[in-house]
């Protein structure tokens, strides 16, 4: 399995696809689920503020 890549926001159409993408690799080795869910977080939200800057502007997706 391949952990999330910045690249990944070309591939972002719809709001559902981001929890799709985003993946931790080393899930299983994480000392909790707690922290799991905080990294998926950051994961999504460096996509999504990928996404932002990279949208050029009149840009609307439908």
């Amino acid at each position: 399995m391949r952990r999330t890549q910045i690249q990944d926001f070309e591939k972002i159409e719809q709001a559902k696809d981001l929890e799709d993408l985003v993946k931790d690799k080393r899930v299983g080795k994480r000392a909790n689920k707690k922290k799991a869910n905080r990294r998926n977080r950051h994961y999504g939200k460096d996509l999504l503020r990928h996404l932002k800057d990279h949208l050029e502007p009149g840009d609307d997706h439908q």
